[in-house]
């Protein structure tokens, strides 16, 4: 931790001169936090003021696809896979079974595939299979004929299709990954698998059952619409907070009182002190007038053992 903070002051001097202050020293003076998240997403977690939900800022309006890509997903008469591992996973890396099992089940479906893969050559690929090492994915998925999203349940990922209405099936892999993933359970717009124990026919499956059962599209155009529901856009929401800041000089007026107490002040140390010693000084009590009852306990019966033998 302190290595990559280390890192992350050197880069933060050959970018702003050496006379920026360290990351340790910004992260205490922050006035304004941004989150790229949607409340609803995140379970309305209690915040200070000057944090300020813009999730969804990094979705773009609808581009016109590359041509090769438009006309793939137009022809497609049964519809679109699309999948993708993100940007942090190199999906040629992954175990050689588990990627033929991954182009069998495509190959038996009805539907066209768009498989981001990070090589010019995918073994086995099949007609029906397009692969390309980088798609404008939050385009593409705005295509109507795209049927299911295939992610590792990236954040951003997950913005970008909620925003298309199109449902999820997530196997996560790393960080904050399983938490994104379970919750396309929780709202019912996507299905939960685990890459360390799928077979081929629990991934035909889910496929088959996002692809089958409407409730599923319904639900993420539903949570899209919850989430769409805001007062300002997340783009009008950052400038509005960012305006507030630079006219009153800052934040500090929003600021948690308890922003940068020390940590022994946070938990409440000297009453945890306080309490113990109350404790100590209970037992101490308890053990001497324990022992005041055990000599006289003892000094009585030695006193009858005396009186017996006499």
């Amino acid at each position: 931790m302190r290595q990559a903070e280390y890192q992350a002051d050197l880069t933060l001097k050959s970018k702003f001169g050496s006379n920026v202050p360290s990351l340790h020293e910004l992260s205490n003076n922050i006035h304004m936090l941004f989150l790229n998240v949607n409340p609803i997403w995140v379970d309305n977690q209690p915040l200070p003021t000057n944090v300020v939900y813009i999730g969804g800022i990094h979705v773009t309006p609808l581009k016109e696809l590359p041509k090769d890509l438009q006309t793939f997903l137009d022809l497609a008469k049964n519809g679109v896979v699309y999948f993708s591992l993100g940007t942090n996973v190199k999906t040629s890396t992954l175990p050689p079974e588990l990627i033929q099992m991954f182009v069998r089940v495509f190959s038996q479906l009805p539907y066209d595939v768009l498989w981001k893969w990070d090589q010019d050559v995918l073994p086995g690929q099949t007609k029906n299979i397009m692969i390309s090492k980088w798609f404008p994915q939050s385009d593409l998925l705005r295509h109507p004929n795209v049927k299911v999203f295939i992610t590792q349940g990236g954040l951003q990922s997950t913005d970008e299709a909620i925003v298309a209405g199109v449902p999820l099936i997530g196997i996560p892999l790393m960080a904050d990954q399983w938490y994104n993933v379970q919750k396309y359970v929780r709202h019912q717009i996507g299905i939960q698998l685990d890459i360390k124990y799928l077979t081929e026919g629990e991934f035909k499956t889910s496929i088959e059952t996002i692809t089958g059962d409407k409730r599923y599209r319904e639900n993420i155009i539903r949570l899209r619409t919850l989430m769409a529901d805001q007062l300002q856009s997340p783009l009008e929401s950052a400038v509005w907070w960012t305006e507030h800041t630079l006219r009153h000089g800052g934040a500090a007026h929003l600021r948690a009182a308890g922003a940068n107490v020390s940590w022994a002040h946070y938990l409440e140390l000297e009453l945890a002190l306080i309490v113990l010693l109350i404790l100590f000084f209970i037992l101490t009590v308890i053990l001497i007038l324990s022992c005041m009852i055990w000599k006289i306990i003892i000094r009585k019966f030695q006193i009858d053992i005396k009186r017996k033998v006499t």
